[in-house]
């Protein structure tokens, strides 16, 4: 296996081997781990498994011994599942969870609803982060405290609660709770059988004239476009919407342009999702785990659109 969350002390307790690549996280690094010593269940964030798709086709090699991967931290893209599946016959499952819930909430595993759905049916169900494991109760609500409806479209703030759940943060004399909830700092939906959807964390959901629009769909709709390798959706400041996204692009095809990436995204997300600008830079910043680090582009950004005159 690579990469920790939960997984060492199960992992242990099970007799299973462990093999962890450290700081060597490319394409090519990662590839040479799992061939040489024989894995067969990755776990890790999106930005590595990108690395390492990417290497896989260029140099049209196949996965031959990996069963599934387990993607954390952040939402895997639908091209991703796609990729793994249709091109090596691995199935990704999302896992979400945090230290403070010890540390796993959700898990979307393959059953055998799925093996029954349409393919392109069970690649977009795949893109939620699942449901809710057992001791681990899972709810939306709104800024009042209000329960929303499990519909799959209503947007709230996560709310979770359990045996495994914090009460308190460590020195803190204070409850950490909110009559009994623990507030995770998402922006979620889930649907009539219990699939959530992390829509967004609650800093970085972009509202636009009072309407809410989801950086990591944005994101991860960006991400099939050709020639996209890497995405990143902020919301800047806009003198009517108060604010509005802004998208940078990694691109590894010179085709790739601001209008080929709109083109793409104008049948794929709402009009008005549409990002105002797109700007291709060389890297993105990512933290120590692969998450993309978006204080300092939203910090430089600011007011890009204002400047413009949008």
């Amino acid at each position: 296996m690579l990469m920790p969350g939960g997984v060492p002390y199960a992992a242990s307790m099970l007799g299973c081997k462990l093999v962890f690549p450290g700081p060597f996280t490319d394409g090519e690094s990662i590839y040479e781990l799992i061939k040489d010593e024989g894995v067969n269940n990755l776990l890790g964030v999106p930005t590595v498994w990108l690395g390492l798709l990417n290497y896989l086709d260029e140099k049209d090699i196949t996965l031959k011994n990996v069963n599934s991967v387990l993607v954390g931290g952040s939402a895997a893209p639908k091209s991703m599942i796609k990729d793994f599946q249709e091109k090596h016959n691995v199935f990704l499952l999302h896992g979400w969870g945090m230290t403070e819930m010890s540390p796993l909430g959700t898990l979307n595993q393959d059953t055998a609803e799925m093996d029954l759905m349409d393919l392109d049916d069970r690649y977009e169900l795949q893109t939620s982060q699942g449901k809710a494991i057992y001791g681990c109760q899972i709810k939306i609500v709104n800024d009042e405290g209000d329960t929303l409806p499990n519909d799959g479209k209503t947007f709230g703030r996560l709310m979770v609660k359990g045996p495994a759940i914090i009460e308190r943060y460590y020195k803190s004399t204070e409850s950490a709770l909110e009559n009994g909830w623990f507030d995770t700092g998402d922006v979620s939906t889930i649907s009539p059988d219990g699939y959530m959807r992390i829509v967004d964390r609650s800093k970085d959901v972009i509202k636009s004239g009072g309407e809410w629009i989801s950086s990591i769909d944005l994101e991860n709709t960006a991400l099939g476009c050709p020639g996209v390798l890497e995405a990143c959706v902020v919301g800047v400041a806009h003198k009517k919407w108060d604010e509005r996204p802004l998208l940078f692009i990694v691109k590894n095809s010179d085709e790739c342009t601001k209008e080929s990436v709109l083109e793409y995204l104008s049948d794929k997300v709402a009009k008005w999702w549409l990002p105002d600008d797109v700007i291709f830079i060389e890297d993105l910043p990512h933290g120590a785990t692969g998450k993309l680090l978006k204080t300092g582009l939203r910090e430089d950004y600011k007011n890009h659109l204002i400047k413009k005159g949008d």
